[in-house]
This record gives structure tokens, C-alpha cells and sequence, in this order.
């Protein structure tokens, strides 16, 4: 698969699916939480409330995992993305403001639900966050059963060309 095939699929899901599954650990206790995200190059953007459990653990611990993946009713539909890297609260001003316009681009019901500030209608808060992925890999079973391309990633940049991945 080359760079160009592989970021296309890539592409494809992050733009195509509205939710990952996030994935986080703190204290030896293990947590998944379903997000709504969006893309920002490889970063994927998301808002949570600072009292949820994977906010909570991220606060402790910002290595997590997440996964995307398309609907698929046959094993020949499987088409889905596993990273691992970091998901870090946005703390600067102008990093916020830029992730609420990204979100609500592909979530325009986001503007009337979400302040820029992170207050929510009904008085709750949330924050944004950015989920960094430092290794994907895309399985797309369309190529043949369990075919996986993994490719690392430096500076939210892919690091090389993507490789099978056997694992």
C-alpha cells in the first residue's frame, strides 16, 4: 500500500465517521468511552466534561488508544482504524477557539449546544481535547481478510512509508 492509498483510507474514516472509541487507563483502572471527534490533520479533536471518567483518567495519564471504524455487516466491510499516542487538554486560548470552529464543521448542531468557551446549554462545561496519534493502523478487509498497514507518526506527521503489519 502506498503513503497516498493509506492516507486516503485514512482520510476516508476520519471524515466519514462521527464517533471513536477512546480508550484510557489511570491508577490500574481501564475505560472506554465512546467521543464524537474531528479531524485536524491527524489529530483527532473532541469535547468532554472534566468530570467524566476518561477526562479524569487522561488527567492523570495521557496515554490512551483509540479506534474509528465504518459500519460493516460482512468481515469484507471491515474497515477501521487503532492508534495509540496521547490525548492532551487544550489549554491556550487560541488551540480552543480553533478546535470549537474545526468541531462544529463537521458538527454544525455543535454551535447551538457548545459555547467557544466550554459552557454547554443546561450550565455544564466541557473542554477540548486533542487525541495524537503516534502510530495508526488501517485494516481494511476489502484488501483481503486481516490486511493491516501500520505507519508511526513524529510531530503529528506520518514518519515513513506505511508498512504490513503482522502483528
Amino acid at each position: 500500500m502506498t503513503r497516498a492509498e493509506f492516507e486516503a483510507g485514512v482520510r476516508a474514516l476520519l471524515d466519514g465517521v462521527a464517533a471513536m472509541t477512546l480508550a484510557t487507563a489511570a491508577n490500574g483502572d481501564v475505560w472506554a468511552s465512546d467521543v464524537y471527534f474531528a479531524p485536524d490533520d491527524y489529530a483527532l479533536l473532541f469535547f468532554s466534561a472534566p468530570a467524566a471518567r476518561h477526562c479524569r483518567n487522561l488527567a492523570t495519564n495521557a496515554r490512551c488508544a483509540a479506534t474509528v471504524h465504518a459500519p460493516a455487516t460482512s468481515w469484507r466491510d471491515i474497515r477501521g482504524l487503532q492508534m495509540e499516542g496521547e490525548a492532551v487538554l487544550l489549554v491556550d486560548a487560541e488551540a480552543r477557539a480553533r478546535a470549537f470552529e474545526i468541531y462544529v464543521a463537521k458538527f454544525p448542531f455543535a454551535r447551538d449546544l457548545l459555547a467557544a468557551d466550554g459552557s454547554v446549554a443546561g450550565g455544564s462545561r466541557v473542554e477540548a481535547h486533542a487525541f495524537r496519534p503516534a502510530r495508526i493502523r488501517y485494516i481494511d478487509n476489502a484488501r483481503g481478510f486481516g490486511t493491516r498497514f501500520v505507519i508511526r507518526l513524529q510531530d503529528g506527521a506520518p514518519a515513513g512509508e506505511p508498512e504490513p503489519d503482522r502483528s
